[in-house]
């Protein structure tokens, strides 16, 4: 498998919207060979960030992964590091199952790193 670091994403800081009570992560693998996804959620709250979540998951072909996290803090940055372009990714923070305006980053609003 190539390297995980080739390609690499952040939300960069996102402030929880007042009702957030999960964050979900969604990563889709577009390509015709399986793919692997980092997962790394950080607390912003203290300094220096602090980890939180970190896993890393195979996606097969033409399928999708979703993970979830019940944050305790008030900021948050979700990264993601795959070895594919063809992976996509989505991420927003959820009152329930409701996305929160503001809480959501697409796929083309992530910034590379």
């Amino acid at each position: 498998m190539a390297n995980l670091a080739k390609y690499r994403y952040t939300t960069g800081p996102i402030s929880i919207s007042e009702f957030i009570n999960n964050i979900r992560i969604l990563v889709l693998n577009n390509g015709a060979k399986k793919h692997k996804a980092r997962v790394r959620i950080f607390n912003l709250d203290p300094k220096p960030k602090k980890e939180v979540f970190d896993e890393t998951f195979t996606i097969t072909a033409n399928s999708k992964i979703q993970t979830e996290f019940i944050p305790m803090f008030n900021a948050f940055e979700v990264q993601i590091l795959t070895d594919s372009p063809r992976i996509l990714i989505w991420v927003g923070g959820r009152s329930g199952n409701e996305n929160l305006e503001g809480n959501i980053i697409l796929h083309k609003d992530l910034v590379r790193f």
